[in-house]
Order: C-alpha cells, then structure tokens, then sequence
C-alpha cells in the first residue's frame, strides 16, 4: 500500500472516531492507528526509492534535453547561414534575371522601331508607285475622252461644249 492511501485511511479513521465530551480529542482504536503506522513505514522505502529513481531519470531527462536542444539550436543556425546564402544567390538572381529582360526588352524595341521604319519605307515607295499609276491611269482616261470628242465631232460635224465640272458624259 502506498503513503497518500495510508495517510487516507488514518485520516478517515480519526474522522469518525468517537469524540470525547466536552473536549476535542477522540477515542480510535489504538491497534487500528498502529496498523495504519506500520504500513506507512512499510511503503515509505519503497515510494522513497521509486523518488530517487524519478530524480535520477529527471535527472537523465534533463541532460537530454538540453543535449537536444543544443542540437536543435546548432542546426537552426546551419539552416539560417544556408538560407542567408542562399538569399543572396537569389537576390543576385533576380538582379541578373532584371538585367537580362531589360536588355531583351531594349532589343526588342529597337527590333520594333526597325521594323516600323522599314514598313514605313516600302509604304512611302508604294505611295509614289500608286501615285505614279494614279497619273498614268488619269492620263489614258483624260485620253479617251479626248478621243470620244473627237469621234463625236466626226459624227455630228459640231463641236462639243463642255461646262467646267462636265466631262463628255456630261452632254448625254
């Protein structure tokens, strides 16, 4: 039996005990009281032992513990001079990644420019071959109405009269 269910049991038994008139003391058993006492005795090497033994596992518990810790720490600063390291490979990343689209983003924008400017070239050079045509093609009409008036007068033996915005379509 244990100490706490020793000490229990005593303190039961001195609770409903008899009480003595017109004093505070109480009548027990007194084989009862030195039973229980025994006991006591009895179980206190036993739970004293099983103390020394949680002192000494505390003990063990504790130099572990702080083993462990130690552990943990060292490894938490490997792991922050890792990432440090690591941190500074990918801000010279980023900067060199910066670099690298900025100087795509100026080629092609040059590219860009070229690229308007040829356009803008061949535009201009088919403008003046449009132009060209537009006046050859203004020419051969001027042309063949210059050649229907001349018809025309063959037929009739007149002259035609034009006003200033009538062409030879203008008189029919």
């Amino acid at each position: 039996m244990d100490v706490d269910t020793v000490l229990t049991r005593l303190e039961a038994l001195i609770r409903d005990a008899r009480a003595v008139p017109m004093s505070a003391s109480c009548m027990v058993h007194r084989d009862d009281v030195l039973d229980l006492i025994e006991d006591a005795r009895r179980s206190l090497p036993s739970q004293l032992g099983d103390a020394q033994k949680v002192l000494t596992q505390r003990d063990a518990v504790v130099a572990e513990a702080r083993g462990q810790s130690k552990a943990i720490i060292d490894a938490a600063y490997a792991e922050q001079a890792r990432l440090v390291a690591e941190e500074e490979v990918v801000v010279e990343a980023n900067r060199e990644a910066e670099r690298i689209v900025a100087e795509a983003e100026a080629i092609a924008e040059a590219k860009a420019q070229d690229v308007d400017n040829y356009v803008d070239g061949k535009l201009a050079n088919f403008e003046v071959v449009l132009d060209k045509t537009l006046r050859s093609v203004q020419r051969g009409r001027d042309k063949i109405r210059a050649d229907q008036q001349v018809d025309e007068m063959d037929l009739t033996g007149d002259i035609p009269v034009f006003g200033a915005d009538d062409g030879p379509e203008g008189q029919y």
